[in-house]
């Protein structure tokens, strides 16, 4: 599933079918039920819930409220898959797996920007080979963070040569998001994720020789990249233009302005599942739109929630965000990048709806899950135990890499998924 994600979501539908499969033949419903009680489990599926009832009183073809519920079945898989990573001790295979299939992802985007010739898929934007630059912009900026930890864990175990190379490897994501393709989400999200990361990992002394080099770098960048510099000097020319013509910027001020309104109408329980299509589709009669003007998403996951599900799903979907957040309060290596997959979310959500995005959303379940059941294994062991947990030897390593060096014991057979 993580190797896929990045690429084909009908691939990755498939396995996803056969790990719920394989899943249902071991699980244990009791203790299961037990793990529901956690909010981190239960809110999500209370989501579902809500986006099943909320089909009841939607003013919307049954087949768009299908469509929508559809988009929140996502959700049921996180307690599921906590479930399973406290039992299992292949964690960290999954984030290995995805930032292995986003490296490949990134060579092949590197190579379509040298030679868009050597492409070998059908790529509308130069250097984004697969989905789009929002996607990819996702994708990369999870995997410049994760790669530099996974660097300091390496250095801090006095392996400088794997320390180095992930180093490299997070500046190749870096670049190609400045120089390839720029998600202006991605790059207005870097900073915000920087400082989180800095603020609670590091002390100010550090954080600001961080700071002067990333100033350097990111100076020499601004006057070599000008891809970069076009798609953020855009943001002003966009937002300040009289023009005509819809811009990027432009559409989403009008898709947010128009969903207030909506909102307003509806301020309880919201128009159901659904209805944001049909809401935008009766706004516009008798005006002249064209058809960017219309949409079933708003662009902003709180103002979509809001409108299908009003101040209830509102409440849910933000308590839902600080319980996961809580759950990655630990200064462990794992909570580290629990901590960067939630915030990235929260704050990318404010210009899209990545719960409600297929990709996005399945970037959010499986690294919160993931993270969260082997933050919860590890919080059940004593402290004394050695890192023996069967997978590869940088898995092991980087399982125990924790703010308390706390580690797995060797793990019993008969309670692995």
């Amino acid at each position: 599933m993580a190797v896929s994600l990045p690429w084909s979501t009908t691939i990755f539908g498939i396995f996803t079918a056969l790990w719920l499969i394989a899943l249902v033949t071991v699980i244990d419903i009791f203790q299961f039920r037990k793990r529901l009680l956690d909010p981190a489990c239960w809110l999500p599926v209370s989501l579902f819930g809500l986006a099943v009832i909320g089909m009841l009183w939607a003013d919307a073809p049954w087949g768009a409220r299908v469509h929508a519920t559809g988009s929140m079945t996502k959700l049921l898989a996180i307690p599921l898959l906590i479930y399973q990573f406290e039992r299992s001790e292949s964690g960290m295979r999954v984030f290995v797996a995805f930032l292995a299939s986003c490296t490949v992802l990134l060579a092949v985007s590197w190579l379509n920007w040298f030679d868009p010739r050597t492409i070998l898929f059908s790529a509308r934007t130069v250097g984004v080979p697969v989905k789009n630059w929002i996607t990819q912009g996702v994708e990369f900026t999870l995997c410049i963070f994760g790669s530099t930890a996974l660097s300091v864990t390496m250095w801090r175990e006095r392996r400088p040569y794997f320390a180095l190379c992930f180093l490299a490897l997070s500046m190749a994501f870096l670049l190609n998001l400045a120089f390839v393709a720029s998600s202006r989400t991605s790059l207005v999200s870097l900073p915000i994720l920087l400082l989180i990361s800095t603020l609670r990992y590091l002390d100010w002394r550090r954080a600001l020789m961080l700071y002067l080099a990333i100033v350097a770098i990111g100076t020499l960048t601004w006057c070599g990249a000008s891809n970069l510099r076009l798609r953020i000097e855009s943001i002003q020319q966009q937002y300040a233009s009289t023009s005509d013509q819809p811009t990027s910027v432009g559409i989403r001020l009008l898709y947010w302005s128009k969903a207030l309104t909506f909102v307003g109408s509806a301020p309880l329980v919201g128009h159901g599942t659904g209805s944001i299509r049909s809401l935008f589709e009766r706004d516009a009669i008798g005006k002249t739109v064209v058809e960017e003007q219309i949409v079933a998403n708003p662009h902003n996951q709180t103002l979509y929630f809001a409108i299908e599900w009003g101040v209830i799903g509102v409440a849910l979907l933000w308590v839902m965000w600080i319980a996961h957040l809580v759950m990655f309060a630990e200064k462990r290596w794992i909570s580290w990048l629990g901590i960067f997959v939630v915030s990235q979310n929260i704050f990318d959500s404010l210009f899209n709806s990545h719960i409600s995005d297929y990709v996005e959303g399945w970037i959010y379940v499986l690294g919160v899950s993931v993270a969260a059941g082997m933050i919860s294994k590890f919080r059940e062991l004593p402290a004394c135990y050695s890192v023996q947990v069967g997978a590869p030897k940088i898995a092991a390593l980087i399982e125990g890499a924790g703010g308390d060096q706390q580690s797995a014991p060797p793990w019993n057979p008969a309670s692995r998924i």
